[in-house]
Parts: C-alpha cells; sequence; structure tokens
C-alpha cells in the first residue's frame, strides 16, 4: 500500500491492543486518526503515527504506523450508507403509522358524520 509516495506497513512488534489496533504506534505515541486521500482509497479512515505529515517533512523521529481502522473489505462509506438507509427505513414506517391512524381517523369521522345525517333524515 502506498500513500503520498510514502510506503506504510502493518508493524509485527508486539504491543497491547485496544479493539484490534494498537495503542501506541512504534515510537511510543498515540496513533491519529486520519482519512486517506488516495485513488485507491478515497475516504477510508487509518491509524497514523502522530509524528508523521502527509506532504511535509516529517516531525520528529515518525515510525510509519500504519492501521487501517475498518477491517479490510468493509467500507465505511458502504457502513454510513446502509446506517442511513436504515434510518430513513424507520421515519419511513413511522411515517405510514401515522398515515394509517389518520385515515383511521378520518374514515371513522366521516362514518360518524354520515350516520348523524342518516339519523336526522329520518
Amino acid at each position: 500500500m502506498r500513500m503520498a509516495s510514502q510506503s506504510f506497513s502493518q508493524g509485527s512488534r508486539s504491543s497491547t491492543k485496544s479493539r484490534g489496533r494498537r495503542r501506541t504506534c512504534f515510537c511510543g505515541e498515540r496513533p491519529v486518526l486520519r482519512t486517506s486521500s488516495t485513488a485507491e482509497n478515497p475516504g477510508r479512515r487509518f491509524w497514523g503515527c502522530v509524528n508523521y505529515q502527509f506532504g511535509r517533512e516529517q516531525i520528529g523521529d515518525g515510525c510509519n504506523y500504519f492501521a487501517w481502522a475498518e477491517p479490510e473489505g468493509q467500507d465505511p462509506q458502504i457502513q454510513r450508507l446502509k446506517n442511513k438507509a436504515s434510518s430513513l427505513k424507520q421515519e419511513q414506517q413511522k411515517a405510514e403509522r401515522k398515515f394509517a391512524l389518520a385515515l383511521a381517523v378520518g374514515i371513522l369521522g366521516w362514518t360518524m358524520t354520515g350516520l348523524l345525517l342518516y339519523d336526522r333524515l329520518n
């Protein structure tokens, strides 16, 4: 994987892990969450060394730590769209329930009005 003309490697050094990612990079700092802007992985989030600056000079002795934030094959944009679709479906179901209630009240009111008119005419 190449990003910003630098090669990143997933380290094999041992460390404490939290939810599948390291708590510290190889230089002992906490990794920062970044977003890829490459053509191969647009918008995909990853954890990287805090001492590395893309497109600029490296700050200190950055270790080039790199790890994807999402499991391989899981596109974050797809997950966001799935969440949005689920939210919209819930909103639609809520609107349908309100419509059904309003329709029932309308039919009941129309029926009651009809019965009252019928009673007055007879």
